[in-house]
C-alpha cells in the first residue's frame, strides 16, 4: 500500500494504553417489560427495531446510503475524476478494515447514527499511512465537549485512546446542544413508538389464541342461591377451567352443567379500531425518519409517475442532507487542508437512480445527443469495450435560427452564392 506522506501527515507516537477509567456515553437502555395489555415503553434500539416500520425505515436509510460508493476524486486537467490508484479510495469503496466491507461499514455507521444518536469512526494512521477506518463499538466513546476531547475505551477493537477532535470521525444525528452530540431518533419518537408497541402487544394478545372464544361462566338462575357462596365459586371455577381446556384443545362440542352457562365476550370498540391506529402509527414513524410511506409498503402510489416522484423526493429531502454531512465529515478528517483543493469525496449518485430499461435508454440517448457523454464513455460505464469513432462528442443539429437557410429549405452553399 502506498504512503500518504504527500498529504503532509507526519507519524505520531503511539500513546500508552489507558484502561478502566473512561466514562461511556450515556445510553437510554432502560428496559421496561410489561405483561398482558399493560402499556409498552420503547426506550432502546432493540425494542424499537422490533417495530416493523422502524426496522424498515432504518434499513432503507442505511442501505440506500451504503449502496452509493463514496469515491475519492482528484483534479486533473481542470476536472475531477476518480483516483483509483489512491489507497484511500480502496478503503472507502472496498474494505475499510479487515472485519468489514465498505457496504457494511457505511450501513452500520448510519444505523448507529439513527439508533444511538452518534457514530464514531477511528482513522488508524501508522507511520503517516492510513491503514484503515474502524467503526467504534456502541457506548465505547465519551465526548467531553468542554475540552473537545474524545475518550475511547473499546475492548472489541482493542482501542484505548484519548483523541483530539481532528483524529476521529463523528457522525451526529439531529442535535439539541448546538451540534456537539447527536440525539437518537428513538428518543424523539419515543411516544409514538410506545403507542405502536402497545398496539402490537394488544394485537398479539387478541390474535395469539387464534379463533378461540373468550368469555366467562355464570349460574343459570341468578336469583336462586344454592349452598354456600364459596362452594358455588369453586364449582364455577372448575367448570370454567374445563371449558378453557376444551376450547384450547380445538374441541368443537362439549357439555356444560345445566345450571351454568357460557357468556362470550365481544370485541370492544377500542379493539375494533386497533388496526386503524396501527396504520396511523406507520405514517407518524415515517415522518420521524423522513422516509416516504411507499418505502415501507404503506400507502403505495397507484401510478408509476407518483412512485418515481417519491423516489426523487426521498433523495432531495432525506438522503441529500445525510450524504452532504458524511462527505464533509470524512473530507475534513481525512484530507489535509494543504491539498484540499486537489481532492473531493463524493458519493456516486448514478447508483441511486435505477429505473426501467426504456427510461434508461432514453436517458442515454439524450446524454449522447447533447454531448454530455460520448458513446465510448457510456460503453465504459456498462463494462463494454470502446468502438472506433465513439470517443467523439456529438451535438444535435435540429435547432436553428428562424431566418436561417436551413429553415427556408436552402443550402448553406446557395446562401453564400447569393451573398
Amino acid at each position: 500500500m502506498k504512503k500518504f506522506l504527500f498529504w503532509g501527515k507526519t507519524p505520531q507516537p503511539e500513546p500508552p494504553k489507558e484502561r478502566g477509567y473512561f466514562d461511556t456515553v450515556a445510553s437510554a437502555d432502560m428496559t421496561v417489560r410489561t405483561i398482558g395489555n399493560e402499556a409498552q415503553s420503547v426506550t432502546t434500539a432493540t425494542q424499537a427495531m422490533k417495530l416493523a416500520t422502524v426496522y424498515r425505515c432504518v434499513s432503507v436509510l442505511s442501505g440506500s446510503i451504503a449502496a452509493l460508493p463514496l469515491q475519492l476524486k482528484r483534479k486533473r486537467n481542470g476536472y475531477f475524476s476518480v483516483d483509483e490508484a489512491n489507497p484511500l479510495n480502496y478503503l472507502l469503496t472496498v474494505s475499510p478494515n479487515p472485519r468489514q466491507t465498505a457496504f457494511e461499514f457505511i450501513r452500520n455507521s448510519i444505523v448507529l447514527t439513527f439508533n444511538q444518536g452518534n457514530a464514531f469512526i477511528y482513522p488508524d494512521w501508522k507511520g503517516g499511512e492510513l491503514k484503515g477506518l474502524v467503526l467504534l463499538s456502541p457506548y465505547s466513546v465519551a465526548y467531553d465537549k468542554m475540552l473537545n476531547l474524545y475518550m475511547v475505551n473499546d475492548p472489541v477493537n482493542n482501542i484505548y485512546k484519548t483523541l483530539e477532535c481532528d483524529e476521529i470521525i463523528h457522525l451526529r444525528n439531529m442535535t439539541l446542544d448546538g451540534g456537539y452530540t447527536g440525539e437518537s431518533t428513538i428518543r424523539y419518537a419515543a411516544r409514538i413508538m410506545s403507542v405502536a408497541a402497545s398496539a402490537d402487544a394488544q394485537s398479539l394478545d387478541m390474535f395469539q389464541p387464534g379463533n378461540t372464544y373468550s368469555g366467562f361462566i355464570s349460574g343459570e338462575d341468578s336469583d336462586r342461591v344454592r349452598g354456600y357462596g364459596e362452594a358455588q365459586d369453586d364449582q364455577l371455577k372448575d367448570v370454567s377451567d374445563r371449558v378453557e381446556k376444551e376450547l384450547q384443545s380445538g374441541k368443537k362440542i362439549f357439555s356444560i352443567p345445566g345450571s351454568m352457562r357460557f357468556n362470550q365476550l365481544s370485541m370492544s370498540p377500542a379493539d375494533i379500531q386497533l388496526l386503524e391506529k396501527q396504520q396511523l402509527g406507520v405514517f407518524d414513524l415515517c415522518r420521524f425518519f423522513g422516509v416516504h410511506p411507499d418505502k415501507v409498503f404503506a400507502g403505495q402510489s397507484t401510478n408509476y409517475k407518483a412512485s418515481e416522484m417519491s423516489q426523487v423526493q426521498f433523495m432531495t429531502d432525506t438522503l441529500q442532507p445525510l450524504l452532504r454531512q458524511i462527505q464533509n465529515e470524512f473530507f475534513v478528517k481525512l484530507i489535509p487542508q494543504s491539498v484540499a483543493h486537489k481532492y473531493r469525496l463524493e458519493f456516486d449518485l448514478d447508483a441511486f437512480y435505477q429505473t426501467d430499461l426504456e427510461t434508461m435508454a432514453v436517458h442515454m440517448e439524450k446524454c449522447i445527443q447533447y454531448g454530455v457523454y460520448t458513446v465510448n464513455e457510456w460503453r465504459m460505464k456498462k463494462g463494454l469495450p470502446a468502438v472506433d469513432g465513439g470517443e467523439v462528442a456529438m451535438m444535435s443539429c435540429n435547432v436553428a435560427a428562424i431566418n436561417s437557410p436551413k429553415i427556408k429549405g436552402e443550402s448553406v452553399k446557395n446562401e453564400k452564392e447569393k451573398n
